[in-house]
């Protein structure tokens, strides 16, 4: 793996934090299921079919506004799209967060002996 630069390391680092306070959550684990939009349980069949939007307010760090603005117009769908994202990938149990903290764990332990 190439070295990181002292912004990918600090990004890492915070994706590391933001990862593991997501999953000591309460309300992950007890609450995902029952509040499923219904629209995503046929997501595979309605592929072009999309959700009627709902108006909330969000504060975001200013970096992380700054660098989705600076992607222009559409940036808001974007983060839609990340957020829909992470909740179908928790949904499907494909974030492995726990196994792939404790392979990261193994390989720094290696590279310490």
């Amino acid at each position: 793996m190439a070295r990181m630069t002292k912004t990918e390391r600090i990004a890492r680092e915070g994706l590391m934090k933001n990862l593991i306070q997501l999953m000591r959550d309460d309300w992950i684990p007890l609450r995902i299921e029952t509040e499923i939009p219904d629209a995503w349980h046929t997501l595979e069949a309605d592929v072009d079919v999309t959700e009627p939007k709902e108006k909330v307010t969000l504060y975001l760090d200013r970096s992380v506004a700054r660098y989705y603005r600076a992607m222009g117009k559409g940036y808001q769908a974007r983060i839609n799209r990340l957020l829909a994202t992470w909740a179908q990938m928790h949904i499907a149990r494909e974030v492995k967060l726990e196994k792939m903290l404790n392979a990261r764990l193994a390989r720094n332990n290696e590279t310490d002996c």
